[in-house]
């Protein structure tokens, strides 16, 4: 058993790159509504699709793909990340549409961003721990 978690622990070693990744789909996600809506459609069909190639991306680099919301000492970083990315998205969205302050969007999807790299960097880091090995 312990050898097995060391092999999910090496595979969850992810590159900043892919971090980077987690944090563009979120941070772009979040300003979304600063596009008119039509595009702002457009652009979170894209970002789904950004998802889609990530999930692939883990699929072959590592042969798996580790849900984020798994049961562990990771869920709590998961929901603290979904937490602070759902109040940032609500409030650019509130901002754009209904504000029509059509920038807010944008700082706060650089704000979503860098939380997003950070929550992905902390859930590898709980990860790995819970797996047996260190950060």
């Amino acid at each position: 058993m312990h050898a097995s978690q060391a092999r999910l622990a090496a595979a969850a070693n992810c590159p900043p790159e892919r971090h980077l990744a987690f944090a563009g789909l979120l941070g772009g996600l979040v300003a979304t509504p600063a596009l008119p809506v039509t595009w702002s459609l457009v652009a979170e069909g894209v970002i789904l699709l950004g998802i889609v190639l990530v999930v692939r991306w883990d699929r072959r680099r590592t042969g798996m793909f580790i849900n984020g919301y798994r049961s562990g000492r990771t869920r709590p970083v998961s929901f603290g990340m979904l937490a602070v990315f759902l109040v940032l998205y609500s409030a650019s969205i509130w901002l754009a549409r209904e504000r029509g302050i059509h920038w807010a969007p944008l700082p706060l999807g650089v704000i979503a961003a860098g939380a997003g790299y950070y929550a992905s960097i902390l859930w590898q880091r709980v990860f790995r721990r819970e797996m047996g090995v260190g950060a």
